[in-house]
């Protein structure tokens, strides 16, 4: 028996090994101009933001900083809704996205300022990871075994990879029961990062 490879099937033996290349080389491409409209949609958030803080007095800027998120809307950064609005509650302040969380806000005092205490703890935390991290990070916002633990209130937070996709926990203690089910963990990430993409509430009855 010949042991010669057929002119035709090396061609298209070649053929599938360039297409193949070429795959790759297109999916490296894509990959590459999502991280750069990613970069350019990060950096066009955060001049809004900074524009819309920069009406505020030097030292609300400061909090409204360091608190970064609305207390009730908690996926909404302060300033992506233009100027924050300041309220006091329980002698504190507290900035929210817009006037129509102020009556939420005072309704729950209390919870409120707990809500408020723990963004800027997480916040504090999460200024020390890369931009890029951090906006991932804040996507999913809370962890995805204890989903109603704001990422990075409790410390810098475990990043896994399941099925090539970065999925957050709060804490080590989270570590193994993500690891018992992953797929369902992945699940709830997606379901996390999809409540940020709309708002993750209803603005519907807010008034701005």
């Amino acid at each position: 028996m010949s042991t010669k490879r057929s002119p035709l099937i090396l061609s298209l033996t070649l053929g599938l090994i360039a297409g193949s290349f070429g795959s790759l080389s297109a999916f490296a491409h894509e990959a590459e101009d999502h991280a750069v409209h990613n970069h350019q949609d990060i950096k066009k958030t955060e001049e809004k933001i900074t524009a819309a803080l920069s009406s505020l007095s030097a030292e609300d800027q400061k909090l409204a900083k360091e608190q970064r998120f609305c207390p009730i809307m908690t996926y909404d950064r302060l300033g992506a809704m233009g100027t924050p609005l300041k309220v006091a509650i329980e002698g504190k302040p507290v900035f929210l996205c817009c006037k129509g969380c102020v009556k939420d806000a005072e309704k729950e005092g209390a919870k409120t300022l707990k809500t408020v205490a723990k963004l800027r703890a997480s916040t504090a935390t999460l200024a020390k990871l890369p931009v890029e991290e951090r906006s991932a990070v804040e996507a999913q916002k809370f962890c995805a075994v204890a989903n109603t633990s704001l990422l990075g209130s409790m410390g810098a937070p475990i990043k896994l990879e399941v099925d090539g996709k970065p999925v957050y926990l709060c804490c080590a203690g989270c570590t193994k029961k993500a690891q018992a089910d992953p797929a369902a963990v992945l699940a709830k990430a997606e379901e996390l990062k999809q409540a940020g993409s709309h708002d993750g509430h209803d603005h519907s009855d807010h008034q701005h």
